[in-house]
């Protein structure tokens, strides 16, 4: 029901009298009909009562006496000449004598003018001649009992339904409760700020489980808010030092603006600058679409193995050098299985990878790309012969920014989101990502769960 400008609760309460009204009144007029009918079959049982003792009596000897009719009778005896013999008719009923006897056994209504009867006459075959029984009941008493029946019927219907509401009323306003309280707690929330979650009511009904669905919401709300304020700050903090190094940059140029070797020496270390600072700001928006809420992609087998091969290439194009292997192999296949992983971010994750793992290894070693089925799971592992990862750093690896201290220390021009994007790649496919060291390099595992194409 649309009733605009009405709570919820009344609108359940004015449903809830509506329907009770036509349900209790439909009960009503039905049980009134049934009274009704079955008063009306009484009726005329006792008006076959009150006629068959008399036809017996007449048909056993029509010259006996007839008996006087008992109190409350209203009954008439015509013998087969039409003479009336015995009657306890009301005088409006005996001056229609000769149409009362045509009635037959089916009882019939008669009004008078002042009274309805409910008449029948009955026929007694004898040896002098048919004799015809006229029975009467006043129908009086019956509208006086209906009618006082379908008083009680509607003041009984008017109070259920009024009760019915009433009941509907404090129902719903029990029922809502919760709710009002949980909604009393999020606008405290939203004007406090606070950092508390909404009470969890007992049980586990429809508002329990929303306060749950709306903590959860909350929660997911507030780390993005955390994560976004941290990139903000981190992206702050690192982008603090390019730019000072780069204003430093163009002072030293402006200073040697008479020394051409100087100036073109300070010019090319502005450049490796503003380049550091284009990669990123393209990581950060990378992080930032992968992080968005969008429709999940999917990837066959056979575009994860041209992926993995088509990145492979591009390491062997652009680190090529006798001193750098890079190659790749593929065990098994699985041609039904599909991967929540778009082919782009294939290529990102596989690229980031193998590229973390030359230039942790300066050009010289091997890197071994490996992609295998494993039940219901796609394993991408990049192996290689480099000096590892301090052990220390490993938890914190896939953390926006984060590098370790001997390449902060080394002068290295990462920018500290390669991992942190190739993280968010495999969480938007629900997959997993881990890191190790071998002794003789480091080992980067991915497991991308399957899909089961549907048939």
């Amino acid at each position: 029901m649309r009733l605009p400008g009405l709570s919820i609760r009344g609108r359940i309460s004015i449903g809830s009298v509506l329907i009770a009204a036509v349900l209790f009144s439909s009960a009503a007029f039905f049980f009134r009909l049934e009274v009704q009918s079955i008063l009306i079959a009484t009726t005329e049982t006792l008006l076959r009562n009150d006629a068959a003792p008399l036809v017996a009596d007449l048909v056993r000897n029509p010259t006996e006496p007839i008996d006087a009719p008992t109190e409350g009778q209203l009954i008439a005896v015509v013998d087969p000449a039409g003479e009336l013999h015995r009657s306890s008719l009301p005088l409006s009923l005996s001056n229609r004598l000769d149409s009362l006897a045509d009635i037959g056994e089916h009882p019939q209504t008669i009004d008078t003018g002042n009274t309805r009867y409910l008449v029948a006459s009955t026929t007694a075959v004898t040896d002098t001649g048919n004799w015809v029984v006229i029975t009467a009941r006043n129908e009086e008493a019956l509208s006086l009992l209906l009618d006082e029946l379908t008083r009680v019927l509607t003041i009984g219907t008017i109070v259920l339904t009024l009760g019915f509401g009433l009941a509907s009323w404090l129902l719903t306003g029990a029922a809502l409760r919760p709710v009002n309280r949980l909604r009393a707690e999020a606008e405290s929330l939203s004007t406090a700020g606070a950092s508390d979650h909404l009470l969890v009511p007992a049980g586990n009904d429809e508002v329990s489980r929303l306060a749950i669905t709306l903590n959860d919401f909350i929660g997911r709300l507030r780390r993005g808010v955390n994560r976004e304020k941290q990139v903000v700050s981190d992206a702050s903090h690192e982008l603090r030092t390019p730019l000072a190094v780069l204003k430093s940059q163009l002072e030293l140029a402006r200073l040697n603006s008479g020394d051409a070797p100087a100036l073109e020496r300070d010019i090319a270390d502005a450049s490796v600058t503003v380049d550091r600072l284009a990669r990123l700001a393209t990581n950060l928006l990378e992080l930032s679409k992968l992080e968005a809420h969008h429709a999940r992609p999917e990837t066959s087998w056979t575009g994860l193995v041209a992926e993995v091969s088509a990145s492979v290439d591009r390491a062997r194009l652009v680190r090529g050098g006798a001193d750098l292997d890079v190659d790749y192999r593929v065990d098994g296949d699985d041609p039904d299985g599909r991967y929540a992983i778009s082919p782009t971010n294939v290529g990102q994750l596989v690229d980031n990878l193998v590229s973390n793992s030359v230039n942790a290894m300066h050009g010289q070693g091997a890197v071994m790309v490996t992609l295998r089925r494993a039940g219901e799971e796609a394993i991408l592992t990049v192996l290689d012969t480099g000096p590892g990862m301090p052990e220390g750093f490993i938890p914190v690896a896939f953390d926006r920014f984060s590098r370790p201290e001997h390449s902060r220390a080394g002068g290295g021009t990462g920018s500290g989101l390669g991992l942190a994007i190739v993280h968010a790649i495999v969480d938007r496919a629900n997959g997993t990502i881990s890191l190790q060291n071998t002794g003789g390099g480091l080992a980067a595992e991915v497991r991308l769960p399957r899909r089961t194409r549907a048939r």
